[in-house]
């Protein structure tokens, strides 16, 4: 275990492409999705946060600290790692962050394994490179990151992930996998009912 490295698990978005329904209570052989991940995660690190903006109360079964944005405005997934880097920010420690979303439930422990093996590094952001694609809500931020982090959210209606790690000269960590099912976002009922049919190609 790692006690420099905070896993984050993006829960704060609407979910408007598939009818506003909170992603992270969709179920999977009978576990909701953040359950599957923080299962994941717990295997690597020995502390999580979740970054929710709404059902609150739903997420205290989980036993896990849960951060609303502290900059309002759905100003997207950069402002829950913000929210959750604020609580940190005097820690002289150099802390790093694992960011994945609510509704990509399927993250391998040797996904995780492949990080942490890379460091120290003298990188403050990390973008992971999945079979080839540029996959950035699967990435690793440095405390270092926050102060810019901030200013951008700040300055704007909200910034996307690609566009803070380029003005902090990121680098790439490439992941391969013949799993379809992993690092699958669910975005529609489509995807949903998809998984189940992956899931047997892949067993």
């Amino acid at each position: 275990m790692n006690k420099n490295i905070i896993g984050v698990i993006l829960s704060g978005g609407k979910s408007s492409r598939m009818n506003f329904i909170n992603k992270s209570f969709l179920k999977f052989n009978n576990k909701t999705f953040i359950q599957i991940i923080i299962n994941t995660l717990n295997q690597r690190l020995d502390t999580i946060y979740i970054n929710a903006n709404q059902d609150l109360e739903k997420y205290k079964e989980f036993n896990r600290p849960v951060i609303t944005d502290y900059i309002k405005g759905f100003k997207g997934p950069l402002a829950g790692l913000h929210s959750i880097m604020k609580i940190f920010e005097n820690n002289k420690e150099n802390l790093w962050f694992v960011l994945v979303p609510t509704d990509a439930p399927f993250i391998p422990v040797k996904y995780l394994d492949n990080f942490i093996k890379k460091l120290p590094t003298s990188n403050t952001v990390m973008i992971s490179k999945i079979n080839n694609r540029i996959e950035p809500m699967f990435s690793f931020w440095s405390i270092k990151s926050l102060g810019a982090i901030e200013k951008a959210l700040l300055e704007s209606d909200g910034v996307k992930i690609l566009k803070i790690a380029e003005e902090l000269n990121y680098d790439i960590i490439e992941f391969n996998t013949n799993n379809k099912l992993e690092f699958m976002n669910i975005n529609t009922n489509e995807d949903y009912l998809k998984i189940t049919e992956l899931s047997r190609v892949s067993n």
